[in-house]
């Protein structure tokens, strides 16, 4: 090397990630997500601002009266803050217990986490749930504040009876669906010696099983409507038409969505096992029942429901089935406008109806041109047909 040459060397320097302690808080909410069994991830839902409607953000049953934008605002506030669990040995112990705590409490529950940069909050579909910000992995979190714990659930939970006994009796204490979805996915639900963590997506169709199957054995009881009636209702420019029908308790689901494609469809007629369904007619399907169940039960008389769900976008996907189900009930709760025959209904049926009754009848539909789900309406006792 020549005198004048000097030897460089190029170094390259990278910010460290530093973490920081990070306090958050959550509604209570939490949210369990498939990895590789036994592994699953589980998130504490929370927000690094102490807001002052915090308790609504992930209680649904109180977002009655509120616009679209105003729920996603909610949900994009919430962080996913996650750790990996081992579901089958419910380990680590401490952040098992963390969890439990936190899906017991009925009021907002501060934590204490450490993570880097928060990425910038904004909405992320959470598999046919309510939507979250962006996933942060943490080592561990640590509750900080008092959390108000339900007696009663903490009571139940302690029950070594079965998971479905126990939604039950959570129901008959008007706890809410998401609420009981939550105790069961970590693994709070259930005989002792079987209890397990699940994905939340799971512990939402356990749940609502669980209560369709004791309705239909409270409904055996009960007198089978003479009346026909229709309700409806518009929630965020989607369409929800529901016809009552003399029969035996069943609740059919048929769906159509506006996409850029043209139009998805999907139906599930229930106790029909030969006809294929689609995850997210299934997923939605599930949630319709349970709503039309319950009303059902408070009804005390069975009828069979049909419900037609229109949706005019594919914009309202990322709120997952939370929109049929509170689209359902809201045209339940409206009131039904009873009808003194069937041709009557069926007449009112094809006015109420978004889009017209061709587009729900037309030949090339998953079911027989869906002609034959109008031949079910027409049958006073669908069960007969199985």
């Amino acid at each position: 090397m020549a005198l004048h040459q000097v030897p460089t060397t190029q170094i390259q320097f990278i910010q460290p990630s530093i973490n920081r302690q990070i306090t958050a808080f959550s509604p209570p909410g939490l949210n369990i997500e498939a990895a590789k069994y036994p592994i699953l991830i589980a998130s504490i839902l929370a927000s690094t601002e102490p807001l002052e409607y915090l308790s609504i953000f992930d209680h649904p049953e109180a977002w009655g009266g509120l616009d679209r934008e105003a729920i996603l605002s909610m949900r994009r506030r919430l962080y996913r803050f996650s750790v990996p669990i081992d579901a089958r040995a419910m380990e680590p112990s401490d952040i098992v217990e963390t969890l439990q705590t936190i899906a017991l409490s009925v009021s907002p529950v501060a934590i204490e986490t450490e993570a880097g940069t928060l990425p910038q909050q904004r909405l992320n579909p959470l598999g046919g749930q309510l939507p979250a910000s962006p996933e942060i992995r943490v080592k561990s979190f640590d509750i900080i504040s008092e959390p108000e714990i339900s007696r009663v659930a903490k009571r139940i939970t302690e029950c070594d009876i079965p998971a479905s006994e126990a939604a039950w009796k959570l129901f008959d204490y008007e706890y809410t669906l998401d609420q009981v979805a939550r105790l069961m996915s970590v693994g709070l639900l259930g005989r002792m010696d079987s209890r397990r963590f699940v994905p939340t997506r799971g512990a939402y169709k356990a749940v609502i099983d669980a209560f369709v199957n004791r309705c239909l054995m409270e409904l055996l009881e009960q007198p089978i409507t003479s009346s026909y009636s229709l309700a409806t209702a518009e929630l965020f420019g989607e369409n929800f038409t529901i016809l009552a029908q003399p029969g035996e308790p069943r609740v059919d689901y048929l769906r159509i969505e506006r996409t850029e494609n043209g139009l998805e469809r999907g139906v599930s007629l229930e106790g029909i096992k030969n006809i294929t369904i689609d995850s997210k007619t299934s997923v939605f399907s599930d949630h319709v029942r349970f709503v039309s169940y319950e009303y059902l039960l408070k009804r005390e008389e069975t009828s069979h429901l049909t419900v037609f769900h229109f949706s005019r976008s594919s914009n309202n996907s990322i709120f997952g089935p939370w929109l049929a189900r509170a689209g359902v009930k809201m045209a339940l709760d409206t009131g039904l406008v009873e009808l003194d025959n069937r041709e009557n209904a069926l007449a009112v049926l094809k006015s109420f109806l978004a889009p017209d009754i061709s587009v729900w009848t037309q030949e090339d539909t998953l079911f027989d041109g869906y002609s034959g789900a109008f031949r079910i309406i027409e049958n006073s006792s669908p069960r007969t047909q199985l």
